[in-house]
């Protein structure tokens, strides 16, 4: 196909396609597409099977993420890349495309997790497969990019992909969400748990300290410069004491929106933990004690989320929670 850009020079089509495994598929025999119409590209998360790279060996929980689109490039790089069967990444304008895909890609991934409450690592791709980065001329036949670089980023539980879900997603990707800050730190100290419990206390207060700074400053706007320019406020006195709940007009079930007295005590908790081990090297951490700390936290920013118009975010609160609502 041949089109003409405002200058008049010619420009043609080429198919390119980026595929990556991911790391913490759980969603069964599901096959997630989310096509972006008017990026011109194309999202597909399903199971990986060892047909889909038979150098790769197979782990459990393994999945394949595909991204494709359509991008006009121009004649002379066009008609390089066919007569030599060569398109070399390092071409500014395939670097510019390789470069959208992945972030498309990451950029889902984040939004299907945050909206699925999948819990798992903090980045949501394994690898990129061998010849990961394509192009093709008819979208059947792909060609390896040449000097293209694999990278290596990691997604679990036992979430669920519903219409719900693909309509958020879909909706989001057309703009410019993406899953909140505090969710990816809560992510990265889920990672750490087990080997490293002191660091993953640290990291989920930062999250909650981070995610309750980016609702004060959204919610009351005016604020806004303070919280940027000030350190962290006191976690707990501010959602205890401080901050004017009652001003938001909020309400959960006819209930006033507001962090349940259980959730905050549980955060009180985690604040003295983080300070111990930050102040005083605290050696040792149970796990039962880090999983109660990650789930105050994520209890905090899934509800943070509802409050911000987020409805579905109420479905991940913990019974606990939930129940100072009904």
């Amino acid at each position: 196909m041949t089109t003409h850009s405002r200058d008049e020079s010619k420009t043609y089509l080429l198919h390119f396609q980026l595929r990556c495994i991911s790391n913490g598929f759980a969603f069964g025999n599901e096959r997630i597409i989310l096509p972006d119409p008017e990026k011109n590209l194309d999202f597909v998360l399903r199971k990986w099977v060892p047909e889909d790279s038979p150098e790769h060996t197979f782990e459990a929980g393994d999945g394949l993420v595909t991204v494709t689109c359509k991008r006009e490039i121009a004649e002379r790089l066009y008609n390089d890349a066919v007569s030599s069967g060569q398109l070399s990444i390092k071409k500014g304008a395939i670097s510019n495309i390789s470069l959208e895909m992945h972030d498309y890609m990451l950029r889902t991934m984040r939004l299907i997790r945050w909206r699925t409450n999948f819990q798992g690592k903090h980045n949501p791709i394994k690898k990129s497969l061998s010849g990961g980065y394509s192009w093709s001329v008819d979208g059947l036949s792909w060609k390896a990019l040449a000097d293209s670089i694999s990278f290596k980023i990691s997604l679990t539980v036992n979430p669920q992909w519903t219409s719900e879900s693909e309509q958020f997603v879909s909706t989001a990707i057309s703009g410019s969400l993406d899953e909140p800050l505090g969710h990816e730190l809560l992510r990265e100290a889920w990672t750490n748990r087990r080997d490293n419990p002191r660091s993953s206390v640290v990291l989920a207060v930062a999250a909650a300290e981070v995610g309750f700074k980016q609702f004060a400053s959204q919610a009351f706007p005016d604020t806004a410069w303070i919280l940027e320019h000030v350190p962290s406020p006191p976690l707990v006195r501010m959602l205890g004491e401080f901050f004017p709940w009652a001003k938001l007009g909020l309400q959960v079930n006819g209930k006033e929106a507001k962090p349940p007295d259980s959730l905050i005590v549980i955060l009180k908790k985690a604040v003295l933990l983080r300070d111990e081990a930050v102040h005083r090297g605290m050696k040792k951490l149970n796990s039962e004690t880090v999983e109660e700390v990650l789930g105050s936290v994520r209890d905090l920013l899934y509800f943070l989320d509802a409050l911000q118009g987020q409805k579905w975010a109420l479905e991940y609160l913990s019974a606990d929670v939930r129940k100072q609502f009904v």
